[in-house]
């Protein structure tokens, strides 16, 4: 897996906040997640006024973080793989306020 490819993942789950709907759904969400993956490049997503902002590497506040490889967010992004199955398998490690995790996952769908 190429950044490149992850990249255009993550850029394909963050665009879902262009839908209205999407954006009405979190309104006031303002957090950043830390995704640290086992086989490449670290990213950040910041959450702020319905956009997200994309980071390469590590920030320290994130409030919430998921632990997994890339390929594993790949197969969510594709719909090969629910979110839940990925957790309940082990392939995904997450830490957070669960309220959050569980807002994410719409993005993930």
């Amino acid at each position: 897996m190429t950044d490149e490819e992850l990249l255009k993942g993550i850029k394909k789950m963050t665009s879902k906040l262009e839908d209205p709907k999407m954006q009405e759904r979190f309104k006031g969400f303002e957090k950043t997640l830390q995704f640290y993956f086992t086989d490449t490049n670290n990213y950040a997503l910041k959450f702020t006024l319905n956009k997200c902002e994309i980071i390469d590497g590590e920030v320290e506040d994130a409030e919430m973080k998921i632990t997994t490889d890339s390929q594993t967010i790949i197969d969510i992004m594709d719909g090969e793989l629910s979110p839940t199955k990925a957790f309940m398998g082990g392939k995904i490690k997450a830490k957070g306020p669960m309220k959050a995790m569980l807002k994410l996952q719409m993005l993930m769908k």
